[in-house]
Formats: structure tokens, C-alpha cells, sequence
């Protein structure tokens, strides 16, 4: 038992000082059978390749949120008034829910448990938004490792990209880069990347939590970044509105998140560009990591020299 709750927890903060390890893992999850795209990723849920019907109806906002409770955490307020104004709501969650408590991964991890933790967090996401009249044929999950977004981001790119040709929406929400969870970030920077891609512009973005702003945090605001330079609007949540909150997080069982109700909400529309430097700036990954993730995906092989004037760009404009 001991054996196993060391290699829970302390294998995957070994294997991060690894600078290949990501490939490692990967392969253990193909090997596994946890992860083979796009048609066996655990916990996926996709009209693409479920055999659902798309129907032809106006998406007036796309979110796209790591895990089910994030877009409660970071917009619950904010999704309450699109409902109130009767907008049709699409929710994708990018990973599966299915790391336990001590941060296991499921490639570690029994596939059975994973695969019931996956379905659990799923249900729950589901019943939450049902307060919002958000039906569960609008509530997607991409079945990425919860905690390892960083092995698929060409994945997530063609994921994210087919949805936002499928559905068109007016608008888009997805997290900030702050650094509280890798999976946060990595989802950021991929819908972001992808949008500005396709040259799909109308995207924006939410404060969550960080090392400096714990989660729960009521006055909550962005980290500093040089290159956005439109104001953040902070939502001023009535009590109505922080309620039904708090009702939708205790919906989220398995996450006892409901203590964090009082989580403030603040929204800007996302900067497009220098998304890679904004990455290795605040993402809690190693930073040797990041650019070998960011490199292959981009398929782009900036110069050191280039690489340097960006950063200092960066520093220069705080």
C-alpha cells in the first residue's frame, strides 16, 4: 500500500526533472490503451465521432475548460446572465477529471478507476449546468489525461479547431495563463494559438487562481501582461448570483469545491499574440519543458538570438 501511494505521488515529480519523460508517458498511455486519437480517449464525449446530431443552431458562446467545475469557478456569474439572455451555451471540457487527489495521472493508475472517475466528474459537470437550462448535448469532453495536456497539444489543436467550425460561435471564453494548473494554461494557449490560426478573433479569457491568489479568492484580477492592453472587466456578482454559485460547485461531489463559492470573476479579451512567451513566463512546467512542447507543436525553430529579444521584449514592457 505504501509502495503504492509513493508511486502515486512522487514518480510523476520525479519523471518532471526528465526532459524526454512526456514522451515516456505518452507511450505508456498508447500502450495502455488510455489514449489512441481521436477514436479511445478516455472520457471522451464528441458528436465527431460519437454519431451525435450537430444541429444547425446558433452557438452564441463556446467555453472551453480543463476540468468540469472550472467554468463554475471562473464564470459561473457570467454564464448565469448569458442564460438569462436565453444564449445557447456549449461547454467543452479539454481533459477527463480522472487524476485522484495526491495529482496521479491515469496513465499510474488502475484504468478502471480512471475511467469511473472520469464518467463521475462528467455526471457532475452535467448536473451543475442543468441549473443553467445548459442541456448535456451541449456539454463535450475532449478525454485528454487530466494533468497532461502537455503531451497533445496537436490533438487539442484539431479538436478545438473542428469545433469552432462546427459550431461558429459568437464567442469564446477559455482560461487565462496564470500558472495555478498546468492544464489551465495549456488549454489557454492552445484555443488561443488555434483562434488566432483560423483568424477566429473574438475570444476572452478568465482569471482563476494562482500561487498568489489562492482559489477562492473574492477581489480576483489578471497576473500582469505586457502585451494586453484592454482593460479586465470584474464581474460584480449579486448575491443571487453568488448562491446559485455555490449550488452548482456542491453539485461537484468528488472536488468538495463548494467552500470556494466566494470566487470571485473577472474577464478581458484575450491578446492573440506572444502567446509562447506568456506560456514559458508563467506555466508551472520546466521551462526547458515548455519549449520543447511549444517547438514540436508549433513546428516553428526560433533562433536563442530571437528567443532572447522576445523575453526582453517581455521583461522590458512590465
Amino acid at each position: 500500500m505504501l509502495k503504492r501511494l509513493f508511486t502515486r505521488r512522487h514518480l510523476p515529480k520525479l519523471l518532471n526533472l526528465i526532459p524526454w519523460s512526456e514522451q515516456i508517458i505518452k507511450k505508456i498511455e498508447i500502450k495502455r490503451g488510455l489514449y489512441q486519437y481521436p477514436d479511445k480517449m478516455l472520457g471522451r464525449k464528441l458528436p465527431f465521432y460519437d454519431n451525435q446530431d450537430v444541429n444547425g443552431e446558433k452557438t452564441d458562446v463556446l467555453v472551453f475548460a480543463a476540468h468540469a467545475d472550472d467554468e463554475i469557478l471562473g464564470l459561473g456569474a457570467t454564464l448565469y446572465r448569458h442564460s438569462q439572455k436565453r444564449d445557447n451555451i456549449k461547454i467543452v471540457y479539454t481533459t477527463n477529471g480522472s487524476a485522484d487527489w495526491f495529482g496521479a495521472q491515469s496513465w499510474n493508475i488502475r484504468a478502471d478507476t480512471s475511467k469511473k472517475r472520469a464518467e463521475k466528474r462528467y455526471r457532475e459537470g452535467v448536473k451543475a449546468l442543468s441549473l443553467l437550462n445548459i442541456p448535456k448535448e451541449n456539454i463535450f469532453c475532449l478525454g485528454y489525461p487530466d494533468g497532461g495536456t502537455q503531451r497533445y497539444l496537436t490533438n487539442m489543436s484539431d479538436d478545438v479547431k473542428n469545433l469552432l467550425q462546427t459550431f461558429n460561435p459568437e464567442k469564446v471564453y477559455v482560461h487565462s495563463v496564470e500558472g495555478g494548473h498546468i492544464d489551465h494554461d495549456i488549454t489557454s494557449f492552445v484555443v488561443k494559438y488555434t483562434c488566432e490560426k483560423i483568424g477566429y478573433r473574438n475570444v476572452f479569457e478568465w482569471a482563476e487562481y494562482h500561487r498568489k491568489q489562492p482559489i477562492g479568492t473574492k477581489e480576483i484580477i489578471f497576473l500582469p501582461n505586457p502585451f494586453t492592453t484592454i482593460d479586465e472587466t470584474i464581474i460584480d456578482i449579486s448575491e443571487e448570483e453568488r448562491n446559485l454559485k455555490k449550488i452548482m460547485l456542491s453539485c461537484h461531489i468528488s472536488q468538495d469545491i463548494e467552500q470556494f463559492y466566494t470566487q470571485g470573476e473577472a474577464i478581458r479579451r484575450a491578446n492573440l499574440s506572444n502567446l509562447a512567451i506568456e506560456l514559458y513566463t508563467y506555466c508551472k512546467l520546466p521551462k526547458f519543458k515548455l519549449k520543447s512542447i511549444v517547438k514540436r507543436f508549433t513546428l516553428t525553430d526560433k533562433s536563442p538570438s530571437n528567443e532572447r529579444e522576445e523575453v526582453k521584449e517581455w521583461k522590458e514592457n512590465f
